[in-house]
């Protein structure tokens, strides 16, 4: 008759070989069980391990618990390594630039560094996604000491996109240092997500042309200080030109009633021209050359069009003329008008004084020309493969009948271009025109317009450098707190850009003029402007993220040691002003 069970626990030791050639000596605790007639192990510890070769065990240390130093650090000695090149211009960005400050004012100090530590961590990596951030700080110093977890970051996003003070105090903040006249481009872009949770994602637009549901993001660009300012967004079906009213709201709680707005042709209409002038807003807009009243204009002033005197004093290749038009528009009445007899809600004709300004560039025709005879093209073999016009979308089936006569012979199809309607619309290749209410100088206008460009190199920087190209949230409260973050480190990526290109044109300017002390100098001079050049604005970064800093302290005396630098590398820091 087998023995009954004791039911005591056991302690052993086996011998366990390791594929390195170590043989580790474990203790272990066991209990037998009968039910399954086996020793059930509750416990392992490594006692000694005998290495590869030898016979004799060597014993190991125990291990430390968490938060226990090292016994070889019992004299108190501690010592730290964080990387501080690129994380020192970082923190100068934000406080020179005003974008930390903007924070603290808008928000506890708490919610503050969160947001700073994780836009320093967008631009500092080129957009990755966060958990990187995870291992990342704790190479390099950020605001939030406490450290930036997963848990951390998805309830920051949903607590500041619950807080909408929160982020219209920050814009406001933005705002402060704008000019009265600020001048302020207004466009948006759209954002794609995987999401069927975010009800604001829909089938619209997508600019990036991926096919999937978008959210619009429209946003406030300070052309002076290059600088975005403020941002909303709204269902991605919703068209450009029916968001402009909204927009001028934005501006007026801003205080920014005096701000002149810069759009380009998507949010063109004589309804958004009556709301910018009823709100008594400035306004430059591009408008296309093929509207009625604009192509009776040019029709009109082509000539002058051709003569020397207008030619652009800063673009040879562009000429233009300014026309000066009372033209009529029509706005819904707010309140009742005894005398003219309108309720409120009717419409009421009003005329105003606009400024149509009409531009010429023959480089500009030849690129019009080389694209729409390549559209034709495509869209003739189109129609000839698919055998008639029924299979394409709407919008090709009204442009082939526009442009393609289309002869059915029993089953064949004979596809010609009807170079007539052709030749129409090529008429108006080369011309563009903007529309002011209050820019009357044609090429000061041009320059105006020009410089809202830089809001799509923004849209840009926003997708490629501040992981915003895929959406990665549940809700519509995470996202708006996602994207706030986002667009604070967007703020800090753009005040950098601009730095570094006020950087290189001072310095060529200096280099050319030879204005250094000797020729060490100038050649260090020349050494960077050559990898300015070269270099973009993540691997500059990048280049200084090597800089390190080791302290080292004990109970008698501490040091600090920094990664030395080449003087390339400190006349870059010093034109940084750092």
């Amino acid at each position: 008759m087998p023995a009954k069970p004791s039911g005591e626990i056991k302690t052993i030791q086996v011998r366990v070989k390791q594929k390195n050639g170590d043989t580790y000596i474990v203790e272990r605790q066991t209990i037998y069980e009968p039910e399954k007639k086996r020793n059930k192990i509750l416990s392992s510890k490594l006692i000694a391990k005998i290495p590869k070769g030898s016979d004799t065990p060597v014993k190991t240390r125990p291990k430390r618990k968490n938060g226990e130093k090292n016994e070889a650090l019992s004299d108190g000695l501690e010592s730290s390594r964080k990387r501080i090149g690129m994380m020192g211009i970082l923190e100068h960005i934000g406080t020179t630039s005003g974008i930390d400050a903007s924070l603290y004012l808008s928000t506890d100090t708490g919610t503050a560094d969160k947001i700073i530590s994780i836009a320093r961590y967008l631009v500092a990596t080129n957009g990755q996604s966060l958990p990187g951030i995870l291992t990342w700080q704790f190479r390099h110093p950020i605001p939030y000491e406490e450290g930036i977890t997963e848990d951390i970051y998805h309830e920051l996003f949903r607590e500041v996109g619950l807080n909408e003070t929160l982020q219209q105090s920050f814009f406001a903040h933005r705002c402060d240092g704008l000019q009265d006249k600020a001048v302020l481009a207004y466009d948006s872009t759209t954002i794609s997500t995987y999401s069927e949770n975010q009800i604001e994602a829909r089938y619209g637009f997508n600019k990036s042309g991926d096919g999937l549901k978008t959210i619009k993001l429209l946003t406030l660009y300070s052309t002076e200080t290059g600088q975005p300012v403020a941002f909303t967004k709204q269902p991605g079906n919703i068209p450009d030109v029916v968001t402009i009213q909204n927009a001028l709201k934005e501006l007026s709680a801003l205080g920014l009633g005096n701000a002149e707005v810069v759009t380009d042709n998507g949010y063109y209409s004589e309804d958004n021209i009556a709301k910018l002038l009823e709100a008594h807003f400035g306004f430059v807009t591009l408008v296309r050359p093929t509207i009625k009243w604009v192509r009776a204009e040019i029709d009109v002033h082509k000539e002058e069009l051709n003569l020397v005197s207008n030619t652009c004093p800063f673009d040879p290749s562009t000429k233009g003329i300014t026309v000066t038009l009372m033209k009529e528009f029509t706005r819904i009445r707010k309140n009742a008008n005894s005398k003219s007899g309108l309720q409120k809600g009717d419409p009421e004709k009003f005329r105003r004084r606009i400024y149509l300004h009409i531009y010429f560039n023959p480089g500009k025709r030849a690129e019009d020309d080389e694209a729409f005879n390549a559209r034709i093209l495509e869209l003739k073999q189109r129609v000839e493969d698919a055998g008639g016009i029924e299979g394409l979308p709407e919008r090709e089936q009204n442009q082939a009948e526009k442009y393609l006569l289309i002869l059915k012979r029993g089953k064949h199809t004979k596809v010609e271009i009807n170079e007539e309607a052709c030749a129409r619309d090529r008429e108006y290749h080369g011309y563009f025109a903007l529309v002011s209410n209050v820019e009357k100088d044609r090429f000061e206008c041009l320059r105006i317009y020009r410089k809202r460009e830089k809001i799509e190199e923004c849209f840009s920087n926003l997708k490629e450098h501040m992981d915003s190209r895929r959406i990665r949230v549940w809700d519509t409260d995470t996202l708006r707190g996602r994207m706030f973050v986002q667009f604070v480190a967007l703020c800090y990526y753009e005040y950098l850009s601009k730095a570094l290109r006020q950087m290189k044109e001072d310095l060529h300017a200096k280099i050319l003029e030879n204005s250094f002390a000797n020729k060490e100098e100038l050649k260090t001079a020349r050494k960077l402007d050559n990898w300015l050049k070269n270099t973009p604005l993540y691997l500059a970064l990048q280049w200084f993220d090597t800089i390190e800093t080791v302290e080292i302290s004990s109970k008698l005396k501490s040091h600090k040691m920094t990664s030395e630098i080449t003087e390339r590398d400190r006349m870059f820091l010093k034109l940084l002003e750092i």
